[in-house]
């Protein structure tokens, strides 16, 4: 897969695993466009510049995989706890339901007595206790309602810390990511002088051995070039 397309897609997976956590967030919106723009750069780097590029991928990438799994750890804990405090819940629930369910058969028990006078001596006895288990039963539904509101708001506080402190972490280490890739590059120039010294002064060593290796045959030409003359000289003929 292309470096530039890698990187868009690295983007995207942070804008999608948390974006109703960023609430708008314009620094880490401009981090994440600097790896896009940067990486957009890339597609034309030397090979050093391509090696910067390529930390700074696998650098994005685990900061990534790293949010990802924090703010997934966040949603499993705030689902955990809820499913505790449901269970709480559920429990008061069901004394409550008991309660009632007393309540009904001290009523029907009540209720099933033809005899006036059994009626209402079964009305009388039972009514302190009919009573106690209506404002007890009464209580308890308050209760659990302010306590299902309760831990709604405490799961939802302690969701969003956990995935606001999740998302700061990545925003560090993405401006980290950037801050280290762009120092990479800029040290490519330097990098590159560095390469180049050593083939000039190699280039300076071997040219005047170059110069005194044709030395001696300009000598030898001249010297071929006399001799030619003398024979030439020699046997030049001459008129008596």
């Amino acid at each position: 897969m292309h470096l530039y397309t890698r990187v868009i897609l690295l983007a995207v997976t942070l804008f999608s695993v948390n974006a109703a956590h960023f609430g708008g967030d314009a620094a880490l919106e401009q981090v994440l466009f600097r790896m896009v723009e940067g990486q957009m750069e890339s597609r034309a780097l030397s090979p050093a510049g391509q090696a910067c590029s390529n930390n700074y991928v696998n650098a994005t990438t685990k900061n990534s995989e790293k949010l990802a799994n924090t703010t997934n750890a966040c949603e499993d804990v705030a689902n955990s706890t809820t499913v505790a405090n449901d269970r709480n819940s559920n429990a008061t629930v069901l004394t409550i339901r008991n309660q009632l369910l007393s309540l009904e058969q001290n009523l029907q028990l009540c209720r099933n007595e033809t005899d006036s006078a059994r009626f209402i001596n079964c009305t009388v006895s039972t009514f302190d206790k009919n009573l106690q288990l209506l404002d007890s039963s009464n209580s308890l539904a308050y209760q659990t309602q302010s306590q299902f509101a309760s831990n709604a708001t405490v799961v939802q506080a302690t969701r969003s810390n956990c995935i606001s402190a999740a998302v700061g972490d990545a925003k560090v280490q993405a401006i980290q990511a950037a801050n280290d890739y762009d120092s990479c590059l800029a040290k490519i120039p330097a990098q590159r002088v560095i390469s180049e010294k050593p083939k000039e002064q190699e280039k300076k060593e071997q040219k005047p051995v170059q110069q005194q290796q044709q030395k001696p045959v300009q000598q030898l030409t001249q010297q071929q070039q006399q001799q030619q003359l003398t024979s030439v000289v020699e046997n030049f003929p001459v008129n008596n």
